[in-house]
């Protein structure tokens, strides 16, 4: 259980602590007064750090966050909304990369971005995994080529596809779909070309426990602040949605767990997303229009 203090000299009575406290740990019984920590709560606390974020004072003492983690907001820092917009448009997938390493400085400025992404019940679930080795990455193209061939193979056969079209017939029909592109990636590996990483010095993997819930979700989360922060630092980078899909892969069970396994992944958790990072050899020069948002207003 952690421990939460508040310095009755240095709190001002605003009550904002109590305020934007998600369970009630903190409490103001009466207007300017000083609130309290409720031990029937206590055990409540999830260490999300919001009430001494939100402390003008620096009044409140959190058992897991010393003084030294905590820092003043830089406001003048801040982009404006035309900045962040402009960022978010401005991404793209890059697919073609400089035949230039990234330097560990810049990986881990992109997950330290990544680890400041929300999390459900501030679990903060996300772990990353950083393949830098060469023949590891091609080991990892080779495994999803194996795993197209499987597909192909096993919708070849009249008993699996019969059975996928009872169990899941819209499922069953779009991996239907897919086997020709799956052969056209299958000859391009088989001539020389990589369509699963496309040559990227580095894959960034996001794992977290099974068991942990919303662990997909924190590491799509994570994921995303990642994707933002590698674009601007100029690094291109695109979803390896590839490398997932034998992790992903129903009724094939086998498959499941052989690319976590050889990256090295622990046995209880799940990878939930890859990005491919390296130097872009394009630079975009336009923005291109998306397609109008769906909204319903209720």
């Amino acid at each position: 259980m952690y421990e939460v203090t508040i310095d009755p000299e240095r709190c001002k009575k605003d009550g904002l602590c109590a305020m934007i406290c998600p369970d009630a740990v903190i409490q103001q019984d009466e207007k300017v007064t000083i609130p309290k920590i409720s031990n029937e709560h206590m055990e409540r606390c999830i260490a999300c750090g919001q009430c001494m974020a939100i402390c003008p004072q620096a009044a409140i003492s959190h058992s897991e966050f010393p003084a030294t983690t905590i820092q003043a907001i830089p406001f003048e820092q801040m982009p404006t909304s035309e900045q962040v917009l402009a960022l978010l448009k401005t991404r793209r997938s890059i697919r073609t990369f400089r035949d230039k390493p990234l330097t560990k400085e810049t990986i881990e400025t992109i997950i330290d971005g990544a680890r400041f992404a929300p999390s459900g019940h501030n679990s903060q679930s996300t772990e990353f995994l950083v393949v830098r080795d060469r023949a590891l990455l091609n080991k990892v193209s080779a495994m999803v080529i194996e795993y197209l061939k499987f597909e192909i193979k096993r919708f070849a056969n009249p008993i699996f596809r019969t059975v996928a079209l009872v169990a899941d017939r819209e499922l069953a029909e779009s991996g239907l779909r897919e086997i020709p592109g799956f052969k056209r990636m299958i000859q391009m590996f088989e001539s020389g070309d990589d369509p699963i990483l496309n040559g990227a010095p580095v894959l960034l993997a996001f794992h977290a426990r099974r068991t942990v819930g919303f662990g997909d979700v924190n590491a799509q989360l994570a994921l995303q602040n990642a994707s933002l922060v590698a674009h601007a630092l100029g690094i291109g980078h695109f979803y390896t949605g590839w490398v997932l899909s034998p992790c992903r892969a129903p009724m094939a069970r086998k498959w499941n767990r052989c690319i976590p396994s050889l990256l090295g992944i622990p046995p209880d958790n799940n990878l939930y997303g890859a990005l491919a990072l390296g130097y872009p050899i394009p630079k975009f020069k336009n923005m291109i229009e998306r397609k109008p948002p769906q909204i319903s207003w209720v």
